[in-house]
């Protein structure tokens, strides 16, 4: 017989006498994970109103959700819209009563439909508004600027590709936000030196500012540089920027820590002479695609003893130069020379045997360098965290062992397109602190070598097996049982992978990207695994898997509730299975080309049932099978189409050429 409960404790819920400070500091742990924190909150109502006032953070799908979830969530202070295609004026409105006293932070970096109207109350009625960032609309003008300007207590402003934005419109910024930290103009072609000016002498408590492609000249550079807190200035592609320009900076810039003139054609050691005397406290300069580095231009640089990071990538670079730069006095932490041409072993060495202090170097594509690099680096670097040597062809695979023998702090890897080996590997897997390895296109490697890496970098986070083509279930097997807490796994036209390597990696629950495209042995089973046991996947490629169909998207639609993109192309989905991922009201991106089954009447269903599509590639024979009114629809409702001019591989009823919308539409 059941035993009774007693009269008072009906109802009655422990988890309702926690103190409020006990549920939030548990909520504080969840942050990682948000199906963890949907699953605590539908706990018990407690746990449920915790929640609620707990969250400061939200990314909502939809502009339609926006007003129930903001109904529940009283004190969000930092709004990311970046996953709603298009914002109305309205909701921005709605946005701005019911986040009145809490928002601190919007980012509209990626939507569109929105005006000044719209921004002209969130600046307002959001009094305690810090952050705005309005990246990537094109379609924002001067006015919009004017309504920002309302923000009196903005600091950090990102205005990247705001093409139709003047000087009329920043000096509005200038003016009304006197308290800006923090702006980005990159690519704000319609901004020149009048704009820049009135920036610099309105708002002198500007830190961080990027100039990057704008036309300017250097008669906006010397307010700038009175600016008595900037530490980082950004003038990647100011192509009016010379010699004479950075003369100023003889007059001084004691605060500037950060420097980027990279793609700055006509700036020469004499022009970065006039920092020594200027910038004396810069720690890092971005000399990237610039002029050539020669013994002068390194030798301008010598007396800044304060300088850690150097990137001169995609720079013509000469002996004389790296050895030059190995006799400074400062004491280097990280050094780039990706797609340097120039670098030999003699010069690399000259700089790695001064400079041990390094954490990160950047070696991709210095095709001239062996094993005698491989040596110095490892002998004399061995606190390095990142190293990056893609397509270094002419080390062998016996340097490979060198890197795991005395390397053993490194978190980042890329050995791609090298010929690394087994024995390689197992050297390798003696740093245990790995979390990003990228072995793609290393044609040497086996199981053998995976294995062993499973077994010593159990923090490994990302794995890129890139065509890789000796690797077999075994080697990913090893990797999913010794790596539980990957993330992302390359896999892409490993052709001896199959439904094995897919089960073992189900075991890995915080899986978010999988690529595995062109693994033909693969089936609809293995994805179904995949599905179940890896609720956080984000990103899903299989591409070229002819054995995928319809019976893998079922389950994708019931569990992948986080996909966001994912590309079936090549696959044997149909009509049937595309539907089915309606469920997902996270996805946004899919690619499905060369679907043999795919008709123009399941492709419209598609389309319409799937009401968070952003990005849509398709065949450009669709464009003229689905109805323009349907496509019209679609992009008003913010989904952008990509046409891939190919030659469509379908059999197609002439009776489903010609569709009408209202067929269609419910």
């Amino acid at each position: 017989m059941k035993k009774q409960k007693p009269d008072n404790l009906k109802g009655f819920n422990p988890f309702n006498q926690l103190p409020q400070e006990i549920i939030f500091t548990i909520l504080d742990l969840l942050n990682s994970n948000p199906l963890d924190i949907k699953s605590f909150s539908l706990a018990c109502k407690s746990f449920y109103v915790a929640e609620s006032k707990h969250r400061t953070s939200l990314k909502p799908l939809r502009q339609e959700h926006l007003p129930s979830i903001l109904s529940r969530y009283p004190n969000i202070a930092h709004l990311h819209l970046t996953r709603c295609s298009r914002v109305s004026d309205t909701c921005l409105s709605f946005v701005s009563h019911a986040c009145a006293s809490s928002l601190r932070s919007i980012d509209l970096s990626r939507t569109h439909l929105f005006s000044a109207s719209g921004l002209l109350g969130l600046a307002l009625n959001c009094n305690n508004l810090v952050e705005i960032d309005l990246s990537n609309a094109t379609e924002l003008k001067d006015s919009a600027m004017a309504a920002v300007s309302q923000a009196k207590n903005l600091e950090k402003l990102w205005l990247a590709r705001c093409k139709s934005v003047t000087d009329l419109g920043v000096g509005c910024v200038a003016v009304g936000c006197r308290k800006l930290k923090s702006i980005c103009l990159k690519w704000c072609l319609g901004i020149g030196d009048l704009g820049v000016g009135l920036l610099a002498v309105k708002c002198n408590h500007i830190c961080y500012l990027d100039l990057s492609y704008l036309p300017i000249t250097s008669k906006c550079l010397s307010p700038i540089l009175k600016l008595q807190h900037l530490e980082d200035l950004v003038l990647e592609g100011c192509f009016g920027i010379d010699d004479d320009s950075l003369a100023v900076l003889k007059h001084g810039c004691n605060s500037l820590k950060s420097l980027d003139v990279s793609t700055c054609q006509n700036i020469s050691h004499n022009g970065l002479s006039s920092l020594v005397s200027g910038a004396v406290g810069l720690q890092q300069l971005t000399l990237a695609h610039g002029s050539p580095v020669t013994s002068s231009l390194a030798d301008s640089l010598k007396k800044f003893s304060m300088l850690q990071s150097v990137k001169l990538d995609g720079c013509l670079i000469s002996y004389d130069g790296l050895k030059t730069i190995g006799n400074w006095c400062a004491s280097l932490r990280e050094l780039s020379l990706s797609k340097c041409s120039g670098v030999t072993d003699e010069g690399l060495s000259s700089i790695v045997t001064r400079h041990k202090d390094l954490r990160k170097l950047d070696i991709t594509c210095c095709r001239k360098i062996t094993d005698v690099s491989i040596s110095r680096i490892t002998n004399s670097c061995n606190s390095l965290t990142s190293l990056r040597m893609e397509s270094c062809t002419l080390v062998s695979r016996e340097a490979f062992v060198l890197i795991g023998q005395r390397c053993h702090l490194l978190e980042e890897l890329d050995l791609t397109d090298n010929e690394i080996d087994d024995k390689g590997l197992k050297y390798i897997s003696r740093c245990s602190q790995l979390s990003n390895l990228k072995l793609g296109i290393c044609l040497n490697i086996t199981d053998e070598g995976l294995i062993h890496i499973g077994r010593g970098c159990s923090k490994l986070l990302e794995l890129d097996l890139y065509r890789s083509v000796e690797i077999t279930d075994s080697g990913i097997i090893a990797i999913a049982q010794g790596c539980p807490g990957l993330e992302m796994i390359n896999i892409a036209y490993c052709k001896d992978i199959t439904d094995h390597s897919l089960l073992s990696l189900s075991k890995c629950s915080r899986l978010k990207t999988l690529e595995s495209r062109g693994c033909s042995m693969i089936t609809s089973l293995g994805l179904t695994a995949v599905a179940v046991g890896c609720k956080e996947l984000t990103k899903l490629d299989v591409k070229k898997c002819p054995n995928i169909d319809d019976a893998g998207m079922l389950p994708l639609a019931h569990f992948s509730q986080n996909l966001r993109q994912i590309n079936l192309s090549h696959s044997s989905v149909t009509d049937i299975g595309l539907l089915s991922l309606a469920g997902i009201s996270c996805l946004q991106n899919i690619t499905i080309l060369y679907l043999k089954s795919l008709t123009p009447t399941g492709l419209a269903a598609v389309l319409l049932a799937c009401g968070g599509l952003t990005k849509v590639k398709l065949q450009a024979e669709f464009k003229w099978l689905l109805p323009h009114r349907l496509i019209e629809h679609l992009e008003a409702r913010g989904c952008t189409f990509q046409w891939r001019d190919k030659v469509l591989q379908v059999e197609l009823d002439p009776k489903c050429w010609k569709l009408r919308l209202e067929d269609l539409m419910p």
